[in-house]
């Protein structure tokens, strides 16, 4: 296994990933129930991905970051702004919201906590996940039904969960 650290000495991805990444934020970006398809939104070295691919196979992966990134685990790699990818994109079972500066590592991307960016990932998403540092304000998305958040141990994320509709497996 290949830890990928950032100048900060953070553990940014892991490579390959393995089921029991219970010490950092990925396995909390994996959905719940097996979705018909993903978009991951900030791919950075693919953990996540990868993850999606070891717990529930060949589903069809659509990744979108701003930096030049290598598909690893057989994603549709799209190199694009996410938050201008999302406003034409087509619809998805799930979205994944994991976008963050290169720069930075105290803050996601200031549009993500926007009413706009929630209303266009609301309009191509079933199920939303959004990864975000400490305590942000999450009231934008508001609008949508939030399922659940995490809290990892060992970091400052939290993770949210939202629907845009009934899912069986999450009632």
């Amino acid at each position: 296994m290949t830890q990928f650290i950032d100048k900060f000495g953070d553990i940014n991805s892991v490579v390959p990933p393995t089921k029991y990444l219970t010490f950092g934020p990925w396995i909390y970006l994996v959905p719940q129930y097996v979705p018909k398809d993903v978009l991951i939104l900030g791919y950075a070295g693919g953990t996540v991905a990868g993850l999606i691919r070891l717990l529930y196979g060949n589903i069809p992966i659509v990744a979108v970051d701003i930096e030049p990134c290598t598909p690893l685990y057989g994603e549709e790699m799209v190199r694009a702004d996410a938050k201008e990818y999302v406003k034409t994109c087509k619809h998805f079972d799930t979205v994944i919201v994991d976008v963050f500066p290169s720069e930075l590592r105290e803050e996601i991307c200031d549009f993500v906590l926007t009413k706009e960016f929630a209303v266009d990932v609301s309009r191509i998403a079933n199920y939303i996940i959004v990864n975000t540092l400490k305590n942000p304000d999450m009231s934008n998305w508001g609008f949508l039904k939030r399922v659940g958040m995490n809290k990892p141990s060992r970091c400052d994320n939290r993770i949210y969960y939202y629907r845009t509709v009934d899912i069986p497996e999450l009632l």
